[in-house]
């Protein structure tokens, strides 16, 4: 199909194409309406241009996309791609890179170095694993499936069945498949032995759960539902005003990433589904990175689940805040808003940590109107080495301390995304209430932010 061919070019070339975003978007208008051939492409090509250009443009573009390839359509295709896109996309970006940005091999032709006979005979089984395994089927087929003639008198004895097996006496070619393997089986037709039931009381994999989220390896029994793993999150929308739906949240940043840890626990009588988010404008521009991926929650049961964020793409304008507004709506309900806290050192990097002498040049070398003090005298420091551990834990990194009368005085040093550096001093009497904070940034503006988070961290 043309329309096809175009828009794999412009998926495969995003990077090249200034208005690749625009030319895409066009499509989505139609995408319900496009036959599967085009709408697979788009959806492969949407995710090329979101790996290429995670733009804010291509963000809400694969949200559509994805969307309507999983939700909206009934081609079990074009739905199992777009799972595959949506769980990649969701817990690795980068190996998603690797997988759909992967270098093509170069097309070779070796069907001229194979025996005419033999092609022949793999052009006549062309539906099957010999065209596969470039094998006749003899060569690695070795059960075969006979049918008893069965007339209205005919009795099996208890625990038998109307169908004989027989082994055949071909044997795997060399370097073949374990003729002991079920995968060695094509999936030519009548004469393969159907696999023996599994025991009821035999544990299933949950593949649904799988795709949309779950662990790989959960194996779980049919009866028994997963259940959250994690400590419990504070409660930003209680059940009560949510309709039985109630949503513990988080932000929080592991191995340079950010993302919004949620939980869902369902309270109501019915199953829950259909989840989706969005996020207001903020300061610090925080939006989901892909989908919201949450399986089904059925009645009493939660479900817990990691959402990557990007930054500096949903800025908002006016003064610094904290504030993160946030939408969940799913399919059985209204939109639920709520406000959560986006705490300033969830933001800190660990390439934050500085050398004494890089401090105290970069100190000096701030004008003192970017120095901002603030005094909290209802915190107190009881222990030296767990206030350090958790201050460095937040990547705020301990560089000195020093005595100045009867006061202990120390430095850190943190980073913003962006290279914004933060010179901290915090002086106090160990054991008394009372902390005073001096900071210098090139953003003193964010000061309010930080006196904010760290007084969070010093009151745990």
């Amino acid at each position: 199909i043309p329309k096809a061919s175009m828009i794999w070019i412009i998926g495969e070339y995003a990077e090249r194409i200034d208005n690749a975003d625009e030319l895409l978007e066009s499509f989505l208008e139609s995408f319900p309406e496009e036959p599967a051939q085009v709408q697979l492409q788009l959806l492969t090509a949407t995710v090329k241009l979101f790996l290429k250009k995670p733009t804010e443009g291509p963000q809400q573009m694969i949200q559509v996309v994805l969307n309507n390839a999983t939700v909206e359509t009934d081609n079990p295709d074009l739905r199992d791609r777009a799972y595959i896109y949506w769980r990649l996309l969701s817990t690795d970006p980068e190996a998603a890179k690797d997988v759909v940005l992967a270098e093509k091999p170069v097309i070779t032709d070796d069907s001229n170095q194979l025996d005419p006979s033999l092609l022949d005979e793999l052009l006549a089984n062309i539906a099957t694993l010999s065209s596969v395994y470039h094998k006749p089927p003899e060569a690695f087929v070795t059960r075969v499936k006979t049918t008893a003639q069965k007339t209205e008198d005919d009795d099996y004895p208890e625990g038998g069945s109307e169908t004989g097996y027989s082994e055949s006496s071909a044997h795997a070619a060399d370097g073949g498949v374990s003729p002991t393997s079920s995968s060695n089986v094509p999936y030519s037709a009548a004469r393969q032995p159907a696999p023996a039931p599994p025991s009821p009381a035999a544990p299933v994999p949950d593949l649904l759960g799988d795709l949309i989220g779950l662990d790989n390896n959960a194996i779980v029994p049919v009866d028994q539902p997963a259940t959250p793993s994690g400590p419990p999150l504070p409660v930003v929308l209680p059940a009560s005003t949510g309709q039985g739906l109630q949503i513990s949240a988080q932000l929080t940043q592991q191995d340079g990433q950010m993302y919004y840890s949620l939980s869902f626990e369902n309270n109501s009588q019915i199953p829950l589904d259909g989840f989706m988010i969005q996020f207001n404008k903020n300061t610090f521009g925080l939006a989901a990175a892909g989908p919201l991926q949450v399986p089904q929650v059925q009645p009493g049961t939660s479900a817990r689940t990691l959402l990557p964020m990007v930054m500096f793409q949903n800025l908002s304008q006016g003064p610094p805040s904290s504030l993160l507004q946030v939408a969940v709506k799913n399919s059985q309900q209204p939109v639920w808003y709520f406000n959560d806290k986006a705490p300033l050192h969830v933001f800190f990097t660990e390439d934050g940590r500085m050398e004494r002498g890089n401090f105290l040049e970069t100190w000096r070398s701030l004008p003192d109107s970017n120095e901002v003090s603030k005094d909290f005298p209802d915190i107190v420091v009881n222990s030296v080495e767990a206030t350090l551990d958790r201050l460095v834990a937040s990547y705020m990194f301990f560089i000195a301390k020093r005595k100045h009368a009867n006061q202990d005085v120390f430095y850190f040093s943190a980073k913003l995304p962006r290279g914004i550096p933060f010179l901290i001093e915090l002086t106090t009497v160990i054991g008394t209430l009372g902390v005073k904070c001096a900071i210098k940034t090139p953003s003193p503006e964010l000061a309010p932010l930080f006196f904010e988070s760290l007084e969070t961290l010093l009151k745990v």
